[in-house]
Formats: structure tokens, C-alpha cells, sequence
């Protein structure tokens, strides 16, 4: 396994020594479908944990991610924007929404899509909801992290 599978295991693993329910399972087939509805393909290390786990939705390193498996379809539905929703603006504009920041917040985190990154590997950006429900307008508060990769690597090393 490459080091990429190596850090989604063990993210997964700290996941579900927290209590997150996480659970083994190939998705490989769900992947493929998700990403046919994408303007790109997923970071590699992103595609590392969906293809192999499946989650309901769980809150890690400031985000509240989306659920991936048979019960849920968040990043699904996230694939194909329904009028009105944030993702009828996002994922044309190049981003595909991953979550919510983990304090309750209804904005966006998303991969930022546009950016060329060696390997995919997207940087998290935070994205203001209300600059796109009520102005139809994207405006990105801030970068999270540099890449998938990045958060992988810090909450597996953290205790």
C-alpha cells in the first residue's frame, strides 16, 4: 500500500478510537460515480479514504465533513446541485463542497479545484454561504489547509 493508503488508515483509525462511526468498505464503484459528475477528479489522498470507507458524518480538524456510503449521500447530492442549494454555484465556479466548518456554521468547505496542485491535492478553502445565497457570489474567507494530504498528515500525528 502506498504511503497516501497508509495515512488514510490511520486517519480512519483515529476516527473510529474517537468513536466516529467509520467502517471498511469498497466504494471503489460510488468513487467512480461521484467523480464522473466532477469537473476533476478528487485529491488522491481524499479518493484513498472514500474509496475504501464508508462514514456518516463526523467532525475532525474544524470541519464537519459530509457522510460517504450506502446510508449517506452528502457529497453526492454535492455532485449534483440542486437549484437554490450552494453547490448550484460552487461546483461550476470549480469547487466541490466537503463540509461545514465543525462550530455550526452553514458555510462551505470545499476543494478548490482550480488551483494546479502536483498530485491533485486541492487546498480546503472556507467559503461565505451568504455571499452566495443572497448575492450569487463566491467569496473565499480563508484557506484551511494547503491540501487533504496536509490534514492527514497533522491529525495523524496529533494526540
Amino acid at each position: 500500500m502506498n504511503n497516501t493508503g497508509v495515512l488514510a488508515d490511520a486517519f480512519a483509525s483515529k476516527l473510529k478510537a474517537q468513536g466516529v462511526s467509520i467502517r471498511p468498505e469498497n466504494n471503489a464503484s460510488r468513487l467512480r460515480d461521484l467523480e464522473a459528475k466532477l469537473p476533476k477528479r478528487l485529491p488522491p489522498s481524499f479518493e484513498s479514504l472514500l474509496s475504501r470507507y464508508s462514514f456518516l458524518t463526523f467532525d475532525a480538524a474544524g470541519i464537519s465533513f459530509f457522510g460517504w456510503g450506502p446510508e449517506s449521500t452528502e457529497l453526492i447530492e454535492g455532485a449534483s446541485p440542486q437549484r437554490g442549494s450552494l453547490s448550484e454555484l460552487l461546483l461550476p465556479a470549480g469547487y466541490f463542497q466537503i463540509g461545514s466548518p465543525d462550530t455550526g456554521s452553514f458555510d462551505a468547505i470545499c476543494f478548490d479545484m482550480n488551483t494546479q496542485k502536483q498530485n491533485r491535492e486541492y487546498r480546503i478553502v472556507l467559503v461565505d454561504h451568504e455571499e452566495i445565497l443572497c448575492n450569487s457570489r463566491l467569496t473565499i474567507c480563508s484557506e484551511l489547509w494547503s491540501s487533504f494530504r496536509k490534514l492527514l498528515e497533522v491529525s495523524t500525528c496529533s494526540r
